[in-house]
């Protein structure tokens, strides 16, 4: 149970969920890029967050703690928050956005009736965010895409845990979500790939090269990325090319074997996942099918 806490208190989280400025401007802000680093603080609010909701709904945590635990978090996000909401450009889920992060502050405060009330705003919220989502989709505005992929993420469990605290069904809810969320992981997959400079030779014309040197070991880049503009990690390592094919990779674990793959994509794959909208999104399916 300590561990499970501990995990939890994640420091750095929403970026999606508050505007600073009023929730319906006069006219749209223009996109702005947003901080990697906001992407990785959504990320780890949204592990802990699915992660205590679960809790709750599996009796392991009490609702009152869950709840209290997530304002918690909620309450040292404010220039994350700021961040990733600059970057939104609909008015209309900026708006509902702020208001459901509020009121999800003060809620456990609230009368029954407020409680239900607010239930059903935070509700309404994340629906019209997926209406939303498909409307940009159209037209294929992934950056528009990925940040309402985000902010529908990091407000699924607000919503989620309101419904529970004002008594109303969260079933319906939660198999609502499932499929939004598998909707756009289809978009934001986490792919690998690797490329060689096949240039970088002494000798320019490359098939007198393999007649001189018949085996190199030639500069490759091993590039994991999530699709349409997402997070890239890279690394810059050497490979064995034989007779201007490629041989194989120095296998860190035994010195002097060769393998046919590149060994470390799994850590590299994960990393991507980590701190990527894949990565909120796959976490949130499987709690929510746990």
């Amino acid at each position: 149970m300590k561990a499970r806490l501990k995990r939890y208190a994640i420091r750095g989280l929403i970026a999606t969920v508050a505007a600073t400025g009023a929730a319906v401007p006069a006219a749209p802000r223009p996109a702005q890029a947003v901080d990697p680093a906001t992407i990785i603080q959504v990320a780890q609010y949204a592990y802990a967050a699915y992660s205590l909701y679960n809790d709750s709904r599996s009796g392991e945590l009490t609702l009152d703690l869950a709840v209290t635990m997530m304002i918690s978090e909620v309450r040292r996000s404010e220039q994350a928050i700021k961040n990733h909401m600059d970057a939104l450009t609909v008015a209309e889920v900026r708006g509902c956005a702020e208001h459901a992060m509020l009121e999800f502050v003060e809620s456990p405060e609230f009368s029954l009736s407020l409680k239900q009330r607010f239930a059903q705003d935070a509700t309404a919220c994340v629906t019209a965010i997926n209406a939303r989502y498909d409307a940009v989709a159209l037209n294929h505005n992934y950056a528009a895409m990925r940040d309402l992929g985000v902010l529908i993420a990091t407000l699924g469990p607000v919503a989620l845990a309101a419904r529970a605290q004002a008594r109303l069904q969260t079933a319906q809810l939660e198999q609502y979500l499932i499929p939004v969320f598998t909707k756009i992981l289809t978009t934001f997959q986490v792919g690998c790939y690797e490329y060689f400079d096949r240039f970088y030779l002494p000798i320019p014309d490359e098939e007198t090269v393999w007649q001189v040197y018949p085996e190199l070991y030639i500069p490759g880049y091993f590039v994991c990325n999530e699709h349409h503009g997402g997070t890239l990690l890279q690394r810059h390592e050497y490979a064995l090319w034989r007779w201007g094919a490629f041989a194989g990779f120095p296998d860190p674990a035994s010195p002097g074997r060769m393998l046919d793959h590149y060994p470390h994509y799994p850590e590299l794959r994960a990393a991507v996942v980590r701190g990527s909208l894949n990565g909120i999104l796959t976490a949130a399916v499987a709690e929510l099918r746990s």
